[in-house]
């Protein structure tokens, strides 16, 4: 991704054709590491650094507190993973023995998301928010990403209704 981002904004194509693609190819890391020629692209995710919410906004103070560095797309999730476990083990009092509460618990998803508005769909599939998000420069010039607008509201699954789980 890195290359294809430079000789993209080389070329003289990103002055003429926009270019769009996952959260992935356009994680903090990488733009770190890209810098302006990123600047202008668009891309979807389902979290976002600026993303307004009182447990997004301490999670990110406390990582750039802890790491010095914005996190990325994959920190969230981790996160939130951790976040859902550890609801899931209070709803048993840390008593793994008790798998079927502890699965019904995973599934109710009951904890405070990065993301904001979280639950699983029928296939264990989240059903979420989707921002699309462009690459810019913020104040302290930092090539960065910054949501432009939400796309969907508590998106789920578009083959949810084919499982069989």
């Amino acid at each position: 991704g890195i290359n294809f981002l430079e000789q993209y904004s080389l070329a003289g194509l990103k002055d003429v054709i926009p270019l769009y693609g996952p959260a992935f190819s356009f994680d903090e890391r990488l733009l770190k590491v890209v810098g302006d020629a990123a600047l202008g692209v668009s891309n979807g995710s389902s979290w976002s650094h600026d993303l307004d919410n009182a447990t997004n906004r301490a999670f990110v103070e406390a990582f750039r507190k802890a790491y010095g560095r914005t996190p990325t797309l994959y920190a969230s999730q981790g996160y939130d993973a951790a976040r859902l476990i550890g609801s899931a083990l209070r709803a048993v009092d840390g008593k793994l023995d008790k798998q079927d509460e502890f699965r019904a618990a995973l599934v109710a998803a009951e904890f405070d998301s990065v993301r904001g508005n979280f639950k699983f769909g029928s296939n264990h599939h989240p059903i979420q928010d989707l921002y699309v998000r462009e690459v810019v420069d913020d104040a302290e010039y930092n090539i960065t990403n910054q949501i432009i607008r939400k796309v969907f509201t508590n998106h789920t699954d578009a083959y949810a209704s084919e499982c069989i789980i």
